[in-house]
């Protein structure tokens, strides 16, 4: 279209218009009409038309970019613009002036375009080349309309062309200053391209200042070279990675340089990203790299790795986001697979396969010296103690069993031993050697392990062969174990010398090249001069060793007779060829076995020659060793015929028998006559004694020999000049010859005294050895007092009188004597006569009727008697003697005559030294033991029944009340009054009265059996035997008639009749200790036989006088304040049944059976059936059968294989009258069960029966008519002893002088006499060392031990075996004659004797041999200090007795000392030697007043049982079933209780642990522990509720602990005189306060439990843990270190120290201790599933313990609910789950921050008691619900909260809590803290949905759901959020005037508190029941 054409066009369409005006009428008339309208119409539309298409076409070249085209579609707009304007449309008017603003922008768009591209980069394809293309053609055209662009393109040419030098001056500059050519190359590559496409023909080329093509290839070059530079590994890796920083800080497109903001321009920072992803390749590789490197072990390239990881990290952190996260994630890697290692090792390492830790030994090395990060940790530096201790502990472990296995001599176990340590200690010797070494040289590790140290010790002991030790700094260069050879050397120092060189590029070290080669030289030095022959292997020493030690141990034991030790050396012979390839050469163990049997041999040929030799020699003594040696080797040896070929009696016997024999006749032959006894007596007397020795030394022939020598005397006695000759004979013998020996006098004083042919001999001898003193002075020499009101006054003895009646008696004693004495006397006579005048006296009133008359016949009456004892005894030798030729001067020394003292003790005591007194008092006269006692009570006897009396003499035994029975029978027979003569032991006397009322027992079975009323009234009781019921109370048992005659039922139970329990006494007993503050005694047995003889009438009227040998008859622990108990038998098929059943269950192990399971029994109702009304009498049995089946074996007892008896140790034999109760029953049945019994089932018919007790009668409860009594011991007694004599009228004491004179007693008190030691070794050694001074002296030694255990323990060690072989061993298990043996033997020259304490008592050590005499007599050494006085001077009696010399020694044990009297140990070096006894003595009388204090507490007790039982006893007598059953069942429920004494102290400590998860129970248990101490619910009201007549005294102590590496682990409660307990429980509260306040510390899950019991345990101040009964209770919520349960194992940080706790404390020593302290424990736990395996472990070993014989346990009280999730929980037992529901109302606008506030708080607090597994939800609501956190971990819980505000409605807030509530994880529990402070009108919906809950939470949890609801502000509806609060039982409506008070309110919902509750009625009830339980057992039984 041209202007001409627009302008033709514009001019027509004018003249149309025209037309149209001026034609219009006329046109229309037109034919056919001529619209001319319609014609311009479309000549316009036309025009319009071309206006758009010119409009699309300019739109589509903009499109394009053509700006040829622009230009002329612009022009033709223009012209067709400008012409015909008029025609064109308004639309299309306004698009052509937009075309011009689109054209005059397309035009300034190229300049912009042009910079666009090159500030791009040239990034751009085509679009700018391409406009440059179209510009130059419309340059290019001719067209005019088109020169604006040919301008344009000139100037964009130009431009273009500068821009493009400027460019290349910036890249040229950058790449300069930054050498990165990877931008540069980029924008000059694409420079490149575009100019070689075309760009080139549009730019300047003469003004373009660079060639892009050569350019190119230089940066080319420049950036591989750059490229290699930035190459690195893990040695250049810091110095490459800071040029990468550099590079990378350059390119990155936030930085601030210029230079960087243009190639972000040109490049968009692709550069930057693709170094960043180059770096992060290489960091992708290296933690592959690295994570491979772990897995295989290859510690050097995991290291390398972790460090350029590390400084990766460090460099390039900003450009390199993750690079931290690699790092860490393969250092958390490494450590924890060197933590798996070290766990691995350690469970290895603790079992039997410890070398499998060589396999994992060089990943352990790796770990350790080439990552040196993870030594940098405290959990990996334990791990590696741990495992380096435990491989310490395997290594000795396996030395040690080598060692034992050697001294064990088990060869076949000892080879794989020696075998197995070898390996295993070479391996350890090179590797750990050489480890141990290498850690010396890293810098990572601070300084040496102790335990690698002792490694290397003991490597270097015994592993040194072949190893070069002292240079092991040497090998640790090179990295070769210390048993490298030549060739390891120089192989490694050239592999060495390769990498060091400095020669070597990139590894050359000049240093380590010198390092190594010194190395290398001074190595091949060592190694070449090591002789590997000159050490032995690992025990090769000790192996070659063993024939040695064989012979050793062999001839040893030979020479000590332990030939049981022999037999198992010769039968171990045999595995010695196991041996002998360990060892070079080779162990010859045929030559070793052959030594040693030969050894075996000679030994029992030398013995047999011994035997020979000794018989020949006549060395009987060692003959009797020599044929006891040969017996026992036959025992053993038999089975080796090499050995022992013959009998031991092969020979001997017979050699033995015809000597005696031949000597028998021989002697028989010397007295053949009268004439020839005289001429050949000397040859009789040698002959006599050669039979002698052999009956004196050689017991095994006793028998033969003593028959053959009787039958000598017997054919002696056949002549009349017999007699005569056996006198002067045996007088010869006991007087002893000067030229015999010292042996053969004293065989010949022991002939004398062993056969009753020389009773003639020995009276003389006594007599002469008792010569009398003038009767005056020992008149003068009596003293005594008297004690009345506690006041001591002397007595006023009448020496005038007592003279003078002593005068009358002897002046009457020699005329019946000289009358009497005659053989034709008639002694009925005389007995008559006194009877006669003792009747003339009848009857006589003691208070009244002891007159003068009575007093001056006493003399008389005393003559009668002891004349007839003097002629019974002694009047047929006197008249068969007294007429020989020499009998004048010695007949009168033949008679046994009372001696002064002896008459002068009776007359006083029959009053004839008081002349004014008319009453008989009772009164104790003192004589030394010895002196005739026994004489003294049988004489007193007879006058006292003669009198009219009934006589009643009392001691200490019923052995020594039989032997001095039987010393008067013949005279009691004589008299006549046998029958009003009593001996017993005083506990009989109670019981006889007793037994005279009736029989309890058949009427007590009669009542059980409701057969009261038939029962014939008996008037005696027949055949009662006793039993020992408890520790107060003895027991009479209804016998049966069927049963063994001698079955006389005595038995010992426990301490609980009912329960059967036994006492903290009881038990204290087996450790060796009494208790010192209880009544109880230790349990004693008495022994009263079957079949006793009822009194007759005629005696049973009489009075009782009580005649007492020895005072300490009334202390003893069988009498005062103790009580026996009548028991029946109840002997039934359904008893038998329960027993039986009971048993089995027993044996099946397990808990105790408990009552209930036993009353499910068909026998119990059956049983009950017959007896429907003693149910609690069949409960109260069978729980005592329950307890007492557990501790059948608790008392050793013995079997009688043929009486089916069974025994137990009484006194100083086996009493098969004693039973221990129940015990004795199933010991019955355990003995049945293994087949021993020959009469079962007659045997256990008679054993299984029921004992029922019928009541308790007081031992005390007597009243004779008067007491007398003689005793060695008056001057022991005390204060409390004489009051309780006074009490039965005894206020007279008298002390008479010793028959002998001065006592030749010595006791070096100040000196050597006293000896205390420290250990037992010490203990031991001392009483050995004065054995052997003594012995070497030729005295005799007699060693007193406390008990057989003590005995066992001396006899067991080395030093009874350096005792010579004269010693013997006097214990309660020997037979009779073995005891008659040991006792005979034991006051002879260097006789040993060792014996337990009861032999101290009334046994008689006759010392008739002169030597000992002479060398200062009999030795007695007391092991032990003595109880009572009493008992130390029975001792000391055992020697110096009857005139003789003798000595007496306390050797003492400190640990004793302090466990009996509380004598703290070193207490001897404070104290001077010289007062040590009088030390001793002192804390002896403090212990027994202790000991006092209790008897008396107990006879008030006995005596309340005593009344009671009476009282039963006469409603049974009355035939009153129905008050006898009352009664009964009072006595039977009060009785089971012992002495419950009127104060009981208790000592609770609590251990309360502080650590920070305690923090939410603090307060509760702080408020608990108030409530338990004071007010009505404290544990002392509750006890007086049900104790009400104990005042109970409660000390409380505290200990606050924290766990291991806490600082200030423990805060201890310490009080006025620095003890832990305090009587003030507000002092305790107050401290329990403070150390709960703040709790903090405890890293790890586990707590140090163990350490706070331990330390708490060993508080060991004067007045720490005193108490009766002793408790523990710990508070805690965490697990004990090594006792985490299993199921925690994946839980992170939960145990520091899982395998050993750092200071040795272990489970089985802490329980130990509070078993031996007599402690028990409660265990509170706030987290029950995580303390569960703490319980049951600590309660396990607590139950098994022992020394726990009551079988009590730990009480474990869970203080929150159990959790029932099979996950174990060890977090916490408060992991919660708090779904908070917040009111968030327009009425909150105001308090909205203090709600958030106070939300915070909570979360604090809950951090801070290490809550980190708490989940936080948060629903907040106004009229609708939104939850804004859901189940989010607490340390990630927000802190803000938005608000919205609006209305309220309560249920859709609900159903979202209950939603999240409900999606609680099973090992949370949830909470709902619900706030609002206004009310709604869906209130009871809300309750309804958490009452859904909470039923929910209930059937998963077993609890409640906990709901918090807080009333806010004075707006809340208490009474709708009640309704809510009460939707659960565990709900609690808060309400809170402000924020402030909201705090609070959150603050004390997150701390626990609403656990108070639960503590204060648990643990208050459960104590109380415990404490009360623990009562029971003290006292009820």
């Amino acid at each position: 279209m041209t202007q001409e054409t627009c302008e033709r066009v514009a001019q027509q369409l004018q003249r149309l218009q025209r037309a149209q005006t001026e034609l219009k009428e006329h046109l229309r008339n037109l034919p056919g009409g001529l619209r001319l309208k319609s014609e311009i119409a479309n000549a316009k539309g036309k025009i319009n038309s071309k206006c758009k298409a010119l409009f699309d076409k300019f739109d589509n070249e903009l499109r394009q970019s053509n700006y040829e085209g622009i230009g002329a579609s612009y022009h033709f707009i223009g012209i067709l613009f400008s012409n015909l304007e008029v025609y064109i449309s308004p639309k299309n008017k306004n698009r052509i002036r937009a075309a011009k603003g689109e054209y005059d922008a397309a035009i300034k768009d190229v300049s912009r375009l042009m910079i666009q591209f090159v500030d791009s980069g040239f990034a751009e394809e085509a679009k700018f080349p391409r406009i440059l293309s179209s510009l130059k053609s419309a340059s290019d055209c001719i067209c005019p309309h088109l020169d604006d662009l040919a301008d344009l393109y000139d100037e964009t040419r130009k431009s273009l062309t500068v821009r493009l030098n400027k460019a290349f001056d910036i890249i040229s500059v950058g790449v300069s200053k930054s050498r990165c050519y990877d931008d540069a190359l980029g924008v000059m590559n694409d420079l490149n391209r575009h100019l070689c496409r075309g760009l080139k023909d549009h730019v300047v080329l003469s003004d373009l200042s660079f060639d892009s093509e050569t350019q190119l290839e230089e940066w080319r070059e420049e950036k591989q070279k750059i490229d290699r530079e930035m190459e690195f590994d893990g040695n250049n890796a810091d110095d490459k990675l800071g040029k990468w920083k550099i590079l990378l800080d350059g390119l990155d497109p936030d930085s601030t340089n210029v230079l960087t903001r243009k190639y972000r321009q040109w490049s968009s920072g692709t550069t930057y990203q693709l170094k960043v992803q180059e770096v992060r390749r290489i960091l992708d590789e290296r933690f592959k790299q690295g994570n491979k490197a772990l897995k295989e072990g290859n510690f050097s390239l995991l290291d390398e790795s972790i460090r350029v990881l590390d400084l990766i990290s460090h460099h390039l952190c900003r450009h390199i986001d993750n690079a931290e996260d690699l790092g860490k994630t393969l250092k958390d890697m490494t450590s924890k697979a060197f933590l798996r290692s070290c766990e691995k090792a350690q469970k290895v390492l603790q079992s039997d396969q410890i070398r499998q830790f060589e396999a994992m030994f060089m990943d352990y090395r790796g770990f350790v010296l080439q990552v040196p990060f993870v030594m940098a940790s405290d959990e990996s530096k334990k791990a590696f103690t741990l495992t380096n201790h435990l491989l310490h502990d395997a290594f000795v472990s396996e030395v040690n069993i080598v060692s034992t296995m050697l001294q064990s001599f088990d060869y076949e176990t000892l080879k794989s031993k020696v075998q197995h340590a070898r390996k295993f200690g070479g391996f350890l010797a090179d590797k750990c050697t050489l480890f141990h070494e290498e850690l010396k040289s890293c810098e990572h590790i601070d300084g040496e392990d102790r335990w690698l140290e002792e490694i290397f010790k003991l490597c270097l002991e015994h592993f040194s062969r072949g190893r070069s030790f002292g240079s092991i700094g040497h090998f640790a260069v090179l990295g070769l174990p210390p048993s490298a050879s030549e060739t390891d050397i120089k192989k490694m120092y050239k592999k060495l010398a390769k990498k060091f060189h400095p020669d070597k590029t990139g590894t050359g070290d000049s240093a380590e090249f010198r390092r190594a080669t010194e190395a290398k030289d001074a190595l091949l030095e060592v190694v070449s001069s090591r002789d590997d022959n000159a050490t032995e292997r690992p025990f090769g020493i000790l192996i070659k060793g063993i024939g040695t030690s064989l012979r050793k141990e062999v001839k040893c034991s030979l020479e000590e007779q332990r030939y049981e030790r022999v037999e198992k050396l010769l039968f171990k012979l045999s595995e010695l060829k196991a041996l002998e390839s360990l060892v070079t050469p080779k162990l010859n163990h045929r030559e070793i076995s052959k030594d040693i049997n030969d050894l075996v041999r000679a030994h029992v040929e030398q013995v047999r020659v011994n035997v020979d030799s000794n018989w020949s020699s006549k060395k009987y003594r060692a003959l009797n060793d020599t044929i006891a040696d040969l017996k026992l080797m036959e025992d053993r040896f038999k089975s080796y015929p090499n050995i022992f070929p013959t009998s031991w009696d092969d020979g001997i016997v017979k050699k033995v028998e015809q000597e005696i024999e031949s000597l028998g006749c021989r002697a028989r032959g010397y007295i053949s006559s009268n004439r020839s006894a005289k001429q050949n007596l000397d040859d009789f007397r040698r002959c006599f004694l050669n039979m002698g020795h052999v009956l004196v030394e050689l017991p095994q022939f006793k028998d033969i020999t003593k028959a053959v020598m009787c039958s000598v005397l017997e054919a002696c006695l056949g002549s009349d000049w017999g007699y005569s000759f056996l006198f002067e004979f045996g007088l010869g013998l006991q007087r002893g010859d000067e030229n015999s020996s010292d042996e053969d006098n004293h065989v010949a004083q022991v002939l004398v005294a062993e056969f009753s042919h020389f009773k003639e001999v020995m009276t003389m001898v006594w007599n002469e050895e008792t010569t009398q003193k003038p009767a005056e002075d020992t008149v003068h020499g009596i003293k005594g007092y008297r004690r009345s009101g506690g006041h001591k006054s002397d007595f006023l003895l009448s020496q005038e009188r007592l003279l003078e009646s002593f005068n009358v008696f002897d002046s009457q004693y020699k005329i019946c004597l000289g009358e009497y004495i005659a053989p034709d006397a008639d002694l009925a006579v005389l007995v008559k006569k006194t009877t006669a005048m003792a009747s003339k006296l009848h009857p006589i009133d003691c208070n009244s009727g002891w007159d003068e008359k009575v007093k001056s016949q006493m003399p008389h009456i005393l003559a009668g008697v002891f004349t007839c004892f003097t002629v019974l005894k002694s009047g047929s030798s006197y008249n068969r003697l007294g007429s020989n030729e020499n009998g004048g001067d010695m007949s009168q020394k033949l008679l046994m005559k009372p001696h002064n003292i002896q008459v002068l003790t009776l007359l006083s005591l029959f009053g004839c030294g008081s002349s004014s007194k008319r009453a008989l008092d009772s009164q104790l006269m003192q004589i030394r033991t010895g002196e005739g006692k026994s004489m003294i009570l049988g004489t007193a006897a007879v006058v006292l029944s003669l009198l009219g009396f009934r006589a009643r003499c009392v001691c200490y035994s019923e052995y020594l009340s039989r032997r001095d029975f039987n010393l008067f029978q013949d005279v009691f027979d004589l008299f006549g009054v046998t029958e009003h003569i009593i001996y017993s032991k005083i506990t009989t006397l109670s019981e006889d009265t007793t037994a005279a009322k009736g029989d309890v027992r058949n009427l007590t079975e009669a009542m059980l059996r409701g057969r009261l009323e038939e029962v014939l009234m008996p008037t005696t009781s027949q055949g009662a035997s006793l039993i020992i019921h408890n520790s107060t109370t003895r027991s009479i048992v209804n016998s049966d008639p069927e049963a063994s005659a001698t079955n006389c039922d005595v038995a010992r139970q426990g301490s609980a009749s009912s329960s059967g329990r036994k006492t903290r006494g009881s038990r204290k007993k087996r450790k060796g200790k009494k208790k010192d503050n209880s009544g109880t005694h230790e349990t004693s047995v008495t022994v009263t036989c079957q079949g006793r003889a009822s009194l007759a009438p005629e005696s049973a009227a009489r009075k009782e006088i009580l005649l007492v040998d020895e005072v300490d008859v009334f202390f003893g622990a069988d009498f005062y304040g103790q009580t026996y108990n009548q028991v029946t038998q109840m002997r039934e098929p359904e008893v038998v049944d329960i027993l039986n059943h009971i048993w089995i269950a027993n044996k099946r192990g397990g808990r105790r059976q408990r009552l209930a399971e036993i009353q499910a029994l068909p026998a119990y109702s059956k049983l009950l059936a017959k007896m429907p009304n003693f149910k609690f009498l069949l409960d109260g049995e069978i729980s005592l059968m329950i307890d007492q089946v557990r501790k059948v074996d608790e008392e050793p007892y013995f079997l009688d294989h043929e009486t089916d008896r069974i025994g137990y140790k009484v006194m100083d034999s086996i009493s098969y009258e004693a039973t221990y109760g129940y015990r004795t029953v199933f010991a019955y049945l355990q003995e049945a069960e293994k087949g021993n019994l020959k009469h079962k089932d007659s045997t256990l018919a008679h054993a299984l029966a029921m004992q029922v007790s019928c009541g308790q009668f007081s031992y005390a409860n007597i009243s004779p008519e008067r007491i007398l009594g003689v005793s060695g011991t008056l001057s022991a007694l005390g204060d409390y002893e004489c009051d309780v004599l006074s009490k039965y009228g005894v206020e007279t004491f008298m002390y008479v002088p010793s028959v002998y004179g001065e006592s030749n007693f010595s006791f070096d008190q100040a000196g050597e006499g006293v000896l205390i030691e420290t250990s037992q070794s010490d203990y031991f050694h001392s009483i050995t060392n004065q054995i052997q001074l003594a012995t070497k002296q030729k005295r005799a030694v007699i060693v007193f031990f406390k008990d057989n255990l003590r005995l066992k323990e001396f006899t067991s060690s080395p030093f009874y075996r350096k005792l010579s072989r004269s010693k013997k061993l006097l214990t309660e298990d020997l037979s009779a004659g073995d005891k008659e043996f040991v006792i005979s033997k034991a006051a002879t020259a260097g006789q040993i004797t060792i014996s337990t304490a009861v032999f101290g008592r009334g046994t008689d050590f006759f010392c008739k041999d002169e030597t000992v005499q002479r060398k200062g007599g009999v030795h007695v050494i007391q092991g032990f200090l003595s109880e009572e006085r009493s008992e130390e001077i029975q001792i000391q009696g055992r020697t110096a007795r009857q005139g003789k010399k003798g000595s007496y020694q306390m050797i003492l044990l400190d640990s004793d000392l302090e466990d009996k009297f509380g004598l703290s140990r070193g207490t001897k070096e404070k104290v001077p030697k010289k007062s040590w006894y009088q030390t001793l003595c002192s804390v002896r009388d403090e212990a027994r007043k202790k000991r006092c204090r209790a008897i008396q507490e107990n006879l008030a007790d006995a005596t309340e049982k005593d009344v009671a039982t009476h009282k039963y006893f006469d409603a049974l007598l009355a035939k009153d079933t129905r008050r006898a059953s009352k009664k009964f069942k009072e006595i039977y429920s009060s009785f089971k209780k012992g002495s419950m004494p009127s104060s009981i102290e208790l000592d609770l400590a609590f251990l309360v642990d502080v650590t920070g998860s305690m923090a939410p129970y603090a307060r509760a248990a702080a408020t608990t522990a108030n409530s338990l101490l004071v007010g009505t619910g404290s544990i002392t009201e509750k006890l007086k509720s049900k104790f009400p007549d104990i005042e109970f005294q409660l000390r409380v102590g505290v200990l606050g602990y924290r766990d291991i590496e806490d600082s200030s682990q423990f805060t201890d409660s310490a009080w006025q005189g620095n003890g832990h307990f305090t009587n003030n429980v507000d002092d305790a509260t107050r401290f329990i306060q403070t150390i709960t306040g703040s709790p903090s510390g405890g890293g790890d899950v586990a707590e140090d439990h163990l350490g706070a019991i331990d330390r708490c345990i060993n508080w060991n101040s004067a007045d720490d843990w005193t108490s009766q009964i002793k408790f523990m209770l710990l508070l805690t919520d965490a697990p004990a270190h090594g006792m985490v349960p299993a199921g925690s194992a994946g839980v992170t940080n939960v145990d520091s120290y899982a395998i050993r706790h750092p200071t040795g404390l272990t489970a089985e020593t802490t329980i130990d201790s509070l078993v031996k302290k007599d402690v028990d424990l409660f265990i509170c736990s706030f987290n029950p599933a995580a303390t569960a395996t703490t319980e049951k472990e600590l309660s396990r070993l607590y139950g098994c313990h022992p020394e726990n014989t009551e079988q009590r346990q730990i009480l474990c009280l869970p203080l929150v609910p159990v959790n029932q999730s099979p996950r174990v929980d060890v977090m916490g037992g408060d992991r919660k789950h708090i779904v908070f529901v917040l009111d968030m109302s327009g009425s909150m606008r105001r308090s909205w921050s203090g709600v958030v506030a106070a939300y915070n708080q909570y979360l604090a607090r809950r951090r801070q008691s290490q809550s980190e597994c708490d989940l936080i939800s948060v629903v907040q609501f106004d009229d609708r619900a939104q939850v804004t956190v859901s189940m989010t971990p607490i340390g990630q819980a927000p802190d803000s909260l938005v608000y919205r505000g609006g209305g309220t409605q309560f249920h859709p807030a609900a159903q979202s809590a209950c939603q999240l509530a409900s999606g609680t994880p099973s090992y949370h529990a949830p909470v709902v803290v619900f706030m609002s402070d206004g009310c709604a009108n869906d209130a009871a919906a809300a309750a309804g949905t958490f009452s859904q809950l909470s039923h929910n939470v209930h059937q998963s949890l077993g609890s409640d759901l906990e709901l918090h609801v807080i009333a806010f502000g004075g707006g809340a509806s208490t009474s709708q959020l009640q309704q809510i609060a009460g939707s659960s039982r565990n709900g609690k409506l808060h309400t809170s005037a402000d924020t402030a008070e909201l705090s609070s309110i959150f603050v004390e919902i997150a701390g626990g508190g609403g656990v108070v509750d639960t503590l204060e009625t648990e643990i208050g009830k459960r104590i109380s029941e415990a404490v009360s339980d623990r009562l029971d057992l003290e006292y009820i039984g």
